[in-house]
Formats: structure tokens, C-alpha cells, sequence
């Protein structure tokens, strides 16, 4: 059972309230077709409470926590209560009905602040339940539906790449200093290592081999995910998910490596005034990065989660294709189900195993641990970084690093940030932010699915991809561990989400991957920390709803008895039933797809420090550097002039690659 946090964030009443919520979500319920113990195991014997006040003690932003705790304060309040449910006393004081009434109307709220209230503890309740073992190494969810948990470790082990160690207030002096390590900063770092070039790369997670990818998923989010995987959009609305090691997305990805469509490279040509995009210059860094990540398809046997999602595609007449993908030697099995926490063998070409392994032979420079305040400047021209690097124990030390270029690698929402703490008043820091915003249907099949196992990602659909001029949504799979069901499930009560967990043995699903066209942003606050605004537009919705109605039919080819969708509540039919699809989308419209009715997850944020040509309406230029400072470049996804409409690891490599070399021919 996990112990309570030192330094926790809550006080003892605000505790007891969370306690009575997590033992509401999930409580003790007896049934003779228990087992496992799986409907027996509430929170209060899982220790769910515990683990949940140190997930909140782990939130980085402190509004975020601040939140919470006044969240509690209003469940726990007989007054608020009785303002908000119509019950004048505490949730602790409510018998369990009661209890679930209460929260049943803050998940059903109109409000859309309540609803993200639920969503929130709903959250931080079911990933502390199913996300760490209970018991023995396991958990009775997991031996209910026959989930092996953590896998025994390979024989061979993949050692983690050698990094500098700061151990006091250190000055560094390099030609280029690159902050973050994933698809954009591992490529850059590689190509410029290699051209002879002094490079060091700052990285703010840690740099993990094999034996610390345990796949027990909870330590796996806490650690190789940014902000251990709890970074949320303000409103709520959607979970961002971000590597956070060295190595970064490269790392925890699926492995899907799609080129740019032609379409959206003119569309880039177009929106950013740069030729770039349709240029030969960058089909020949698509090659060149392809090549040193080995995209391809050889190793693309589907799973039996994605053979249903092709089944039912090819019955209704529907595009499929075989996914690329940038891997060697892949395992294909059971243990390829869990490399979105890190691929043990080795097979998955992230930078860790190739660009970054490159410039580590060539001589650069790493350090893990290291958050970037700002970019250090000179009249006018970029000279460095100012950061700090934790270390064991929470010791944590300066660190300066002079250069003559600084690249800036660190994702979609840090980028910007790390950018307006330096001094860079350019109004675009920030704006234009596209979050691919991905939801799923899932399907009921009579046989096991166990979608937990096969490849993470061989085949996709784009047949609603094109809904409105190159706007629409591509369908894909994902493995479905426990986490995904307890974060994304949609809620009614305690009872039935309970029995949706329980079943997930069985599902299979298609996941509804949507190309956003309107915009969010990136904040920065006077604490300097970034903030994600976001909410899905009235138009991207109606690609949404259009991409889950064509969702639910595949599924249903494929010989999915029962469909629901990943709204609270969830909307349900059965396919035996007469009209099924039409009740189905009666109730998911009645719902609605905005504003935490619907679960998103963003795993792709990008254009949030855009390319272009001119500095009214984008950051940097076509080499990646930027309009308003000199020797300062932006070489990952925030650069993309809009939403890339696939996956979009291959673009940012390419993108890492052209600056690159800019960068290399300017010397």
C-alpha cells in the first residue's frame, strides 16, 4: 500500500474527502462470480486514496494542485453542496448512494467546470487503482481478465546512453546547445555531432535502459512521460500526454512514421509564404531520415486488435493500408503491446538508439535532469542557456552553457515557453497550437481480444481523412493497457464502469485521430510555467461525430456484438438490434463531443512557434531561426505551420534535419 506523501498537498479534511470519493468510485462490491477479487478490491483495502495524494503532490504546476484541494474543499462542504447537488452536508457524512448521486451530478453537471471537476478525480482515482500492482506484483483487475502485468526482463539488456553528471554550478562552452532530445533535438544533435560540430544536448527527464522500463504502467507514466503523464489542458477537457527522457517521444511512441501527405505539404507551402515544404531539399530530408530510422513495413503483423479494425474496413469497402513504421528486429507479440513505456529489446529506432547514439560516439555532451529557464542573448544574437539540473536528493545545481547557436527542441508546449522567458515578444510564441486530439469507439466481440498484446500500431484508415478541404480524422489502434480504460471510460456509476474494466479482454477499437483545423494556444504565466488552452471548435467536432458514426460501422463488420463510445455517460447499442446506429448517434449527439463530454488525449502538440515567412504571423524562417533573435532555432513540431493530419514523428525529423544542416552551413 502506498504510504502518504511528505510533502503532501492536502489537509486532513481534505483528505477524508478524497478518500470518500475514490471509495465511491470504487467500492467494495460482492458477487459469487468474483474470483480474482477484482469487484471485491474497493479503494480502501487498494490504498487508492494514498496513491492518489501523491500523484497530486506530484502535479508540477501549483494551480494545478491548488485546484484539487479546492475542489475537495467544495465536496466537503455542506453548504456548497447543497448549492450545487441540492444535499446539505459533507460527501464524508453521505452514505454511499448518496455519495454517487453527488458525483453522478457533478459528471452530468451542464457546467462545464463541474464536469472537469469529476473528470479530474475520476482520473487520479482509476490510473491509482489500475495502474500499480495491489497485491504481490499484481492486481485483481488484471487477473480478472487474464493481463499478465510487467513481463519478465529480456536476457540482453539495452544500457542507457552515457551522460555528463552535474554535480555543482557548472559552466559549459560548445558550437551548439540543443534543449531536448526527442525527434526534432536527437536529430539535430546526431547530424551535427557527426559534422564535427561541438554539441551538448539538455534533456529535462531521465535516461532510462532497459531494466528501468518496469511496464508496470503507473511508474512507467511518472517517469518517462512530461509531468508524469497528469498534464492537463486548462479547462480540463483533455489529458496531454508528452515524452519527458532522453530520447523523448522517440521513445514512448508507437512507432507510426508517416510522411507528410502531399496535400499538407502544399497547404504548408501556402499558409507559411515558404517553398520549403514542396521542395526537393526536404523529400531529401524525408529520405535521410527515413533511412537512418529504417521506416518501413516488414515488420507490421497486426495483432488480432488490429486484424478487427482491417476486417471491418475491408467488409464495408473502406480504405486500409499497412502502417510504416521505424523498427528492427521487432518482437510483433506480446511484449510489442507494451512499448508506449519504452521498448526493452531495443527494436524501436527511437533517437535514443540512433541520432543521439550517433552524436554520444562522436563526442557530444548530454545531461539528463536539466530544465531550461532561458535562452542567454548578446546584442542581439542567441549566446547560450541559463538552467538547473536536479540531481540525487533533490539537490539541484546551476548550469550555463555558451554557444554559438542555440536550438530549441524542447515540444509543443515548452518550446514557447522556454522562448517568452527569454525576452521574445513576438505575439505568434504560443499561438496557432494544433493537439491532434484523438478519441476512440470501442467494440464487444464475443472471442478475446486481449488488446493489450501484438504490434502497437500496422494498419489505419484514412476513408474520413477528407471531410472538408484536407480536414477530417484517420482511424488507427492503440494497445489497450489498464490506464487507457481508466483514464478514457466514460462514467455512469460506480457498478458499471466497473463491469465496462472488467471486460476490456474482450474490445477492440478504433481510434478516431482527428485533424484539428482551429487553434488553441500556449501561455506562459508570471511563474513562467506554461498553459495549455484549448477547446475542440464546433467544426472539428462535426469531424469528430462524423469519424465516430463511420467508427461504430467498422467495429460492427468486424462482428462487435455491442458498441459505446468514450462519452460520460457512455452511449451504447447493440448491433442485433434494429436501427442500432442510428440510437447510438441519437445518444452520442444528445451528449454532445465538447467541453469534457467526450474523452480526447493529445500525444502530438504542435505550431505553436511556427515556421513562415514573415514575423507577423509565424516565429521562425525557413532555417528554423528565428525572426526576432539570432543563433536561435526552433527544430521540432512547433514549427508546423498547421496540424500535420498524421502522426507526426518523420516530419519533425525531417524539419530537425534541415535545420541542421542550415545551421551547419552557415559555419
Amino acid at each position: 500500500m502506498p504510504s502518504r506523501p511528505t510533502d503532501t498537498p492536502l489537509n486532513d479534511r481534505q483528505r477524508a474527502v478524497l478518500a470518500a470519493v475514490c471509495e465511491t468510485l470504487l467500492p467494495e462490491i460482492r458477487r459469487d462470480d468474483d474470483p480474482e477479487g477484482f469487484f471485491a478490491t474497493g479503494a480502501a483495502r487498494a490504498g487508492t486514496a494514498a496513491r492518489v495524494e501523491q500523484l497530486i503532490a506530484s502535479l508540477a504546476d501549483p494551480r494545478d494542485r491548488s485546484r484539487i484541494r479546492t475542489l475537495l474543499d467544495a465536496l466537503g462542504s455542506p453548504l456548497a453542496n447543497l448549492v450545487l447537488s441540492g444535499r446539505p452536508a459533507s460527501l464524508t457524512r453521505l452514505p454511499p448512494a448518496a455519495r454517487e448521486m453527488v458525483l453522478r451530478g457533478w459528471a452530468h453537471s451542464r457546467l462545464p467546470l463541474r464536469r472537469a471537476g469529476f473528470q479530474a478525480l475520476k482520473r487520479l482515482a482509476h490510473v491509482a487503482y489500475y495502474g500499480w500492482p495491489v497485491t504481490d506484483g499484481s492486481n485483481p483487475a488484471w487477473r480478472h481478465v487474464g493481463y499478465p502485468g510487467p513481463l519478465p526482463q529480456p536476457e540482453q539488456a539495452i544500457e542507457p546512453l552515457p551522460t555528463l553528471p552535474i554535480e555543482r554550478d557548472t559552466t559549459l562552452e560548445c558550437d551548439v546547445v540543443v534543449v531536448g532530445s526527442g525527434a526534432g533535438g536527437g536529430v539535430v544533435a546526431g547530424v551535427l555531432a557527426a559534422a564535427g560540430r561541438s554539441v551538448v544536448v539538455l534533456e529535462k527527464g531521465p535516461n532510462p535502459g532497459s531494466r528501468d522500463m518496469s511496464q508496470v504502467e503507473g511508474e512507467m507514466l511518472s517517469s518517462l512521460y512530461l509531468d508524469g503523464g497528469l498534464v492537463m489542458t486548462q479547462s480540463g477537457s483533455m489529458p496531454v500526454l508528452a515524452g519527458s527522457c532522453l530520447g523523448g517521444g522517440t521513445v514512448i511512441n508507437y512507432s507510426t512514421s508517416f510522411p507528410l501527405p502531399e496535400k499538407v505539404r502544399h497547404e504548408w507551402e501556402e499558409v507559411s509564404g515558404l517553398s520549403l515544404f514542396t521542395s526537393n531539399r526536404f523529400t531529401e530530408s524525408f529520405d535521410r531520415v527515413s533511412a537512418r530510422v529504417n521506416v518501413g513495413t516488414r515488420w507490421t503483423t497486426p495483432g488480432r486488435r488490429d486484424e478487427l479494425l482491417e476486417q471491418g474496413l475491408r467488409a464495408l469497402d473502406w480504405h486500409v493500408d499497412v502502417m510504416p513504421r521505424n523498427v528492427t528486429d521487432c518482437k510483433e507479440g506480446l511484449e510489442c503491446g507494451y512499448c508506449g513505456y519504452g521498448c526493452r529489446h531495443g527494436a524501436k529506432n527511437s533517437t535514443a538508439r540512433t541520432y543521439l547514439a550517433d552524436a554520444a560516439a562522436a563526442g557530444a555532451r548530454m545531461v539528463v535532469g536539466c530544465e531550461v529557464e532561458r535562452v542567454l542573448h548578446e546584442r542581439g544574437r542567441a549566446s547560450g542557456v541559463a538552467a538547473t539540473v536536479r540531481g540525487p536528493g533533490g539537490s539541484r545545481h546551476r548550469l550555463t552553457v555558451h554557444a554559438r547557436a542555440v536550438v530549441a527542441a524542447a515540444g509543443g508546449i515548452h518550446t514557447p515557453a522556454i522562448l517568452r522567458r527569454s525576452g521574445l515578444a513576438n505575439r505568434n510564441v504560443g499561438r496557432h497550437l494544433r493537439l491532434h486530439p484523438a478519441t476512440a469507439v470501442m467494440g464487444v466481440f464475443p472471442e478475446r481480444v486481449t488488446p493489450w498484446e501484438g504490434s502497437l500500431q500496422t494498419r489505419y484508415s484514412d476513408q474520413f481523412a477528407d471531410q472538408h478541404a484536407g480536414y477530417g480524422a484517420k482511424f488507427e489502434t492503440a494497445p489497450a493497457h489498464f490506464v487507457l480504460a481508466a483514464s478514457a471510460f466514460g462514467w455512469e456509476s460506480a457498478h458499471q464502469f466497473r463491469q465496462d474494466v472488467a471486460g476490456i479482454d474482450h474490445y477492440g477499437l478504433c481510434g478516431v485521430l482527428l485533424r484539428d483545423r482551429d487553434p488553441g494556444r500556449v501561455v506562459v504565466g508570471r511563474d513562467g510555467r506554461p498553459r495549455v488552452h484549448y477547446e475542440l471548435s464546433r467544426f472539428d467536432a462535426r469531424h469528430v461525430r462524423e469519424a465516430v458514426r463511420g467508427a461504430a460501422q467498422v467495429l460492427a463488420a468486424a462482428g462487435a456484438r455491442e458498441i459505446f463510445t468514450l462519452q460520460t455517460p457512455p452511449a451504447r447499442a447493440r448491433t442485433s438490434e434494429p436501427l442500432w446506429l442510428d440510437r447510438l448517434m441519437a445518444a452520442a449527439d444528445a451528449r454532445g463531443y465538447r467541453y469534457c463530454r467526450m474523452s480526447y488525449i493529445t500525444f502530438h502538440q504542435v505550431a505553436s512557434a511556427r515556421m513562415g515567412r514573415s514575423p507577423a504571423d509565424s516565429v521562425v524562417g525557413e532555417s528554423g531561426e528565428a525572426h526576432e533573435l539570432k543563433g536561435l532555432y526552433v527544430a521540432d513540431g512547433s514549427s508546423f505551420p498547421t496540424s500535420s493530419g498524421v502522426n507526426p514523428m518523420l516530419t519533425i525529423m525531417a524539419i530537425a534535419d534541415h535545420v541542421a544542416r542550415a545551421i551547419q552551413d552557415r559555419w
